[in-house]
């Protein structure tokens, strides 16, 4: 879990001083950063729950909370179906619509 949010920061990071420092997303920075970030708030707060067991669905424990919130992650600001696809066509040179 630990990993993957280190990952996710990183990307997130990379992208935030490209865009302060003027660089151009030449292979979607920003989308890859938003995708990976988002996938994993939901695969680390499901771990959690997991985890908790039973307790990780009771409101005594902030994890139920992060856990529902993970999931407008996805989808806000350009659902991870469209980061995805966002980054092929920049990949792959097809012109993004």
């Amino acid at each position: 879990m630990r990993t993957r949010i280190d990952a996710a920061r990183l990307l997130v990071w990379r992208a935030s001083w490209m865009a302060a420092t003027g660089k151009p997303f030449t292979a979607a920075e920003g989308s890859m950063s938003k995708l990976y970030a988002s996938e994993t708030a939901k695969k680390v707060t499901a771990q959690a729950v997991q985890i908790l067991g039973g307790n990780g669905f009771t409101r005594e424990y902030p994890v139920e909370r992060m856990h529902r919130d993970s999931a407008i992650y996805t989808i806000f600001e350009g659902t991870s179906e469209i980061q995805r696809l966002v980054i092929a066509r920049t990949l792959s040179g097809m012109p993004i619509r």
